[in-house]
């Protein structure tokens, strides 16, 4: 048999200077202090009052002193040997980074990849009784510049190279060094479980991989790594079959096929591999994963236009649609499985069917994985390397080839991977020669080595079944790989080009997987972030959590191109969220009616701290605008918009459904007085909505009606649209009503009970972006930023019973009340 023992219990930590072993210094009297592991150098310092939380005000800039020492662990643990489990080894499944393992006074091994768990054979270190763990941390940002500096000099590169910083030289979170939306707080620790295994045989790893047949059959093929004596048995569970096999391999037949969320089921069988000795009835040890049976194809075709760039599941196209993603915490040791299910779920709940694990993060947990194949959301996983150049001598090459190696081998059972990719961004930057810092340009493309031969190469070696990239975007390698036409493109004209989101319409992407737009995060977590002191939103402590790098003035001014002027922290929130809802609803909806455009993964869906960033999500979980616009209908599987031509409205419909029946639909218009309430005029539209539609369905002449005055406003069986005829800060809205509220709704009889809460409002005249909160917090309505085109009751989704409330529109604040009353 085989005895686990997690060794999370007892830890304590000290500052250390590992050049001078045996030194303390940076206190008086200074003592090992207790510490949690899993964790982070910091989240400890901040348990024990050291430092206040960096995430909170401008507190980032007062602990990076942290990051320029070295930091030490230890814990001690009580061991005595079984004769039945004679080998002993220690699992460490994460550290950070730099680091140097001993135990019982003696080094027993070193460490230096975030990003790969190893383990140690303790069998002749142990000792019965007492024995201490210790694990030494070097600065990561110390030894980054030292290799940095000593890689240059091998290389005859002068002192400062553009885009080849310190974080080139370190195998861990390249965004924990910062990045234009998240804090530098580079840390250190034990961010995942140590364990103590003790066995006489055991199951080291087991994955899987698939081999389609031509009459659609398939042979799942299990790859196990097992050590000691017995014999391997399998097991697969398929529904409520279950077949075993000797040798690992199961061909089956007509397996139930796997598909993203929004085309199909997730069907998941179970693949279980045991050693056991023959003379047991009983396994010594064991592992079960679970797999996902479905064919999946990067196709890349050449075409009139260039070349596409489209994923094709079991033989059917999709059109991908999701988020890019990145780590969900500043520190991961503290990212549960509870906060990755529930950041998933609402990506989900967003229409998501693709996430991108962006190259600047990491590779992330088993349960990142597990739950991307149980909602249906594929995964393009980049390998770790982003914006920066990264040495790629023999030596970098053997440490990207036993990083790549052992992700591959952990990943490729997982149904919902579906791309692997070699980088972000570092072929665009070499061609674009990035210069930011006005540093010296590289000869040569220093990381091309891993991107085009050593991922190229285990890719096809270790998981031949999925499609690889060498990098993204990935359009002309020779010219401009992000020229648009061929490949994937990153769109960023708007923001950091030319600015205004209007020219998303100038985009040719055959996949657009990167474009968004910045806004603030929500009010409830900048209460949570400041001081009362710091509540101005052109003040020092704001704009430290502003990391985009635009200037403030220019961020304000491109809201400012659309929206009134913020007059305090409250208006910029909302108005900056609207701006990039606006954003983000013109990039969509052009991607997605554009015939030659397969796929829109935003950047991003979350963030790592509280921040003005792109994130459509904020740090605690709450949505922004644009995420409620992006749940309600830009995502839909069918999508209904509006296209301004002039003096034309042109209606645009998409249908992202694979297959089914055509149907008759009706699409109804109407253009309403903003102030008065009054139907200036309506349209009907009928035709058929057919899947893989996308098509004009029809047009309306706004010839006559008065641009600061009218809202257009568009329904039909499958979701609305509306459009302001004039800007925002140009329309001449009624003053801002009185809402009527109420918990108390009148049930149909026949109605099916409603799982949750419901929250009835009543409005007196039209409203666009009526924004609802309690105290502030946006978050108690799951229905919010709502517009409608005439007074009425309508009933909304909440989190719970409100007891009272807050509500704005583009009008103004409006006067709120509380009725226990049916509306």
């Amino acid at each position: 048999m085989i005895a686990t023992t997690y060794l999370s219990d007892g830890w304590e930590f000290i500052e250390t200077r590992l050049d001078k072993p045996g030194a303390i210094i940076g206190y008086s009297d200074a003592e090992w202090l207790t510490a949690t592991v899993p964790g982070h150098i910091h989240l400890d310092l901040l348990e024990h009052g050291i430092i206040p939380n960096p995430h909170e005000q401008m507190n980032e800039m007062g602990v990076q002193w942290v990051d320029q020492t070295d930091w030490s662990y230890r814990c001690k643990f009580e061991w005595e040997p079984d004769a039945d489990a004679p080998k002993r080894v220690l699992l460490f499944d994460g550290l950070d980074t730099i680091c140097t393992i001993s135990l019982n006074g003696k080094k027993v091994g070193e460490h230096d990849n975030m990003f790969v768990g190893f383990e140690i054979d303790v069998t002749k270190s142990l000792k019965p009784g007492e024995n201490e763990l210790r694990i030494d941390f070097k600065s990561a940002l110390n030894e980054g510049q030292a290799r940095m500096s000593k890689y240059f000099k091998a290389e005859g590169l002068p002192a400062n190279v553009e885009r080849f910083e310190e974080r080139s030289f370190v195998r861990k979170v390249q965004c924990m060094f910062g990045w234009d939306w998240g804090p530098r707080l580079v840390s250190c620790g034990v961010w995942r479980p140590i364990r103590l295994i003790e066995y006489a045989s055991r199951i080291v790893s087991l994955s899987a991989t698939q081999a389609w047949q031509m009459d659609g059959s398939v042979i799942l093929t299990a790859h196990v790594e097992s050590e000691g004596p017995g014999e391997l048995d399998y097991e697969l569970k398929v529904g409520e079959e279950v077949f075993v096999s000797a040798t690992g391999k199961f061909h089956i037949e007509n397996p139930p096929l796997w598909w993203p969320a929004d085309v199909g089921d997730q069907p998941l069988a179970i693949l279980t591999a045991g050693i056991s000795d023959p003379e047991n009835e009983w396994r010594d040890d064991w592992k079960s994963i679970k797999v996902g049976f479905r064919q999946i194809k990067l196709l890349r075709e050449k075409d009139e236009i260039g070349e596409s760039f489209e994923f094709e599941i079991n033989g059917k196209k999709i059109y991908a649609k999701g988020f890019n993603w990145i780590p969900d915490f500043s520190f991961p040791s503290a990212i549960t499985r509870a906060r990755t299910e529930e950041r998933l779920t609402q990506a989900y709940d967003l229409g998501t069917n693709m996430l991108r694990v962006w190259g600047g993060g990491m590779y992330e947990s088993d349960d990142f994985y597990d739950i991307c194949d149980e909602l249906g959301i594929m995964v393009w996983q980049d390998f770790m390397h982003a914006c920066a150049y990264y040495p790629d001598s023999d030596h970098w090459q053997t440490v990207a080839t036993q990083e790549a190696t052992t992700n591959i081998k952990r990943l490729r059972h997982h149904a919902s991977l579906a791309l692997w990719c070699g980088n972000n961004e570092n072929l665009q930057m070499w061609q674009g020669k990035w210069n930011w810092l006005n540093y010296a340009q590289p000869p040569r493309f220093y990381g091309e080595k891993l991107y085009d031969e050593v991922y190229a190469a285990l890719v096809k070696e270790l998981d031949p079944e999925r499609s690889y990239i060498h990098t993204s975007p990935c359009g002309d390698v020779e010219k401009d790989c992000n020229a648009g036409k061929v490949g994937d493109s990153h769109y960023w004209d708007a923001w950091h080009g030319r600015g205004d989101w209007k020219y998303y319409l100038d985009s040719t992407a055959r996949f657009s997987s990167e474009y968004g737009f910045a806004s603030s995060c929500t009010i409830a977590t900048w209460e949570e972030t400041l001081n009362e002191e710091d509540w101005d939103y052109r003040g020092p402590a704001v704009r430290w959590h502003d990391k985009t790098r635009k200037g403030y003035d220019t961020f304000t001014g491109f809201i400012e191109l659309h929206y009134p002027k913020s007059e305090t922290l409250e208006d910029w929130t909302y108005y900056s969220q609207l701006n990039q809802r606006d954003a983000l609803r013109m990039g969509v909806e052009h991607f997605r009616r554009t015939a030659y455009c397969r796929g829109s993964l935003i950047w991003q869906l979350n963030d790592i701290w509280p921040a003005q960033s792109w994130a459509v999500i904020d740090s605690t979980g709450r949505y922004k605008a644009a995420a409620h616009e992006i749940s309600r209908r830009l995502y839909a599987q069918r999508l209904y918009s509006f296209e301004r031509v002039k003096e034309k409205l042109l209606i645009h419909y998409v249908d992202d459904r694979i297959e089914g029946e055509s149907d008759g639909i009706l699409f109804m218009v109407t253009a309403t007085d903003l102030s008065s309430g009054e139907e200036l005029a309506e349209w009907e539209f009928r035709f058929e909505g057919e899947p893989g539609d996308r098509k004009v369905i029809g047009e309306i002449d706004l010839t006559g009606l008065s641009v600061p005055d009218t809202l257009i406003f568009g329904w039909g069986p499958y979701g609305d649209a509306w459009h302001l005829m004039g800007e925002p800060k140009e329309m001449n809205f009624a003053e801002p009503g009185s809402i009527l509220g109420s918990n108390s709704l009148i049930q149909d009889a026949h109605e099916e009970p409603f799982m949750g809460d419901r929250f009835a409002i009543q409005i007196d005249h039209p409203v666009v972006d009526l924004m609802l909160s309690v105290d502030g917090d946006t978050g108690v309505f799951i229905d919010n930023f709502l517009t409608f085109d005439e007074a009425g009751v309508y009933e909304l989704v909440v989190t719970n019973s409100i007891t009272h409330f807050e509500a704005r529109s583009l009008a103004g604040e409006h006067q709120t009340r509380l009725t226990r009353s049916p509306l």
